[in-house]
């Protein structure tokens, strides 16, 4: 059995992040200021980009004792 996983882009701007998950761009902001999402910034002053790739990483490193963060593919 072959199995085809297909990811998005890599990074994501914050406002294409809010679009794509319904919230407004100030809760991505917060979120990452609570280091709740993983960024890439170039420069001090530099654009901030959601790092999907990280954060995919890091949800299917979840607990995953935890029933709700289980996947089941069937």
């Amino acid at each position: 059995m072959n199995m085809t996983l297909s990811f998005g882009p890599p990074l994501l701007s914050l406002e294409e992040y809010a679009r794509r998950t319904g919230i407004t761009i100030d809760s991505v902001r917060n979120q990452i200021i609570k280091g709740q999402l993983p960024f890439i910034q170039h420069g001090t002053r530099g654009t901030r980009y959601i790092n999907m790739v990280q954060l995919t990483q890091l949800c299917l490193e979840a607990n995953t004792d935890n029933p709700h963060n289980k996947c089941s593919f069937n």
